[in-house]
């Protein structure tokens, strides 16, 4: 599973956050970023202007 550091370039909020297929905002069967809450933020192929993303270990 790809987990990711995500920060609001914005705000600078930073949040935990992983790809999933198991939420219902995946469409067209591209994983979703998605917090430890459950929110859905954007596609893995998609670039968001207001969020930056460092790639941290997987873990398993």
């Amino acid at each position: 599973m790809k987990k990711a550091i995500m920060r609001n370039i914005i705000t600078g909020v930073e949040k935990r956050v992983h790809l999933t297929m198991d939420h219902p905002a995946v469409q067209c069967g591209i994983a979703v970023w998605v917090d430890d809450d459950g929110k859905a933020y954007f596609p893995e192929d998609v670039k968001n202007p207001f969020y930056e993303l460092k790639e941290t270990e997987d873990e398993g």
